[in-house]
């Protein structure tokens, strides 16, 4: 699976970067609490100004989590996802949950989330899926992401509890979030429309390339090291 080629993988990273964002996943909450809310309502429940919280609203729409209906002079949001945006319920239902039966804190949710908020990230996430454990080079050759890039996304995806490293093999964590469980659920169906699908013929790494990854190897990935991406 190629790290820039997913008929979902757009759509999900996208919906993850607006979700991670401390007010936006306020205001689907207040809509969750609220169906039928007013762009008003919701920024004088949030405290925030009508302009940014009409921003908001209008961001987790286009994302396919809530709905509009014009009622005479008034837009009103409802917590409806929309059939025409893939994966949508299905994020929408493990966000409800997540909000209101998990324990995880909305801080917590956020963070989760900011784990999904990248492509390379998805198809690393993805292709843990496909094996048990797999060797860092072995996970740099099947995503074809760089040494440098795999070494900085796999941290983030560390720090954020979603993989993890035992004798230098890599393996998804098993993670309560329902969050999380979600959009793994929706990388891994997303897999297998692909493979249903004709594509172009997918990239494989040259000899020099496998030969600077080999020296690359022995370095240490250090986890602690902190990019924005």
């Amino acid at each position: 699976m190629n790290g820039e080629t997913s008929a979902l993988q757009p759509t999900l990273w996208r919906t993850c970067r607006i979700l991670a964002h401390v007010t936006r996943l306020a205001c689907l909450k207040a809509v969750f609490e609220n169906p039928s809310s007013t762009v008003s309502e919701v920024a004088g429940r949030l405290s925030v100004p009508v302009n940014q919280a009409s921003m908001f609203l209008r961001a987790l729409q286009a994302r396919g989590l809530i709905q509009a209906q014009r009622h005479s002079r008034w837009v009103r949001y409802a917590p409806f996802a929309d059939p025409l945006v893939p994966g949508s319920r299905i994020l929408l239902n493990a966000l409800r949950r997540a909000l209101f039966v998990g324990k995880d804190s909305e801080a917590d949710i956020q963070r989760t989330l900011t784990g999904f908020t990248h492509p390379r990230r998805l198809v690393i996430l993805a292709q843990l899926q496909k094996s048990r454990s797999v060797s860092f080079e072995e996970l740099a050759v099947a995503t074809q992401i760089s040494v440098p890039a795999l070494s900085r996304h796999l941290s983030k995806l560390t720090a954020r509890a979603l993989v993890s490293c035992t004798e230098q093999e890599w393996r998804l964590v098993v993670h309560p979030n329902p969050v999380a469980r979600a959009l793994l659920r929706l990388i891994q169906s997303d897999e297998q429309e692909l493979k249903k699908k004709p594509g172009k013929a997918r990239k494989t790494l040259t000899a020099a390339a496998a030969k600077d990854l080999k020296a690359a190897f022995e370095k240490p990935l250090n986890p602690s090291r902190k990019r924005i991406g």
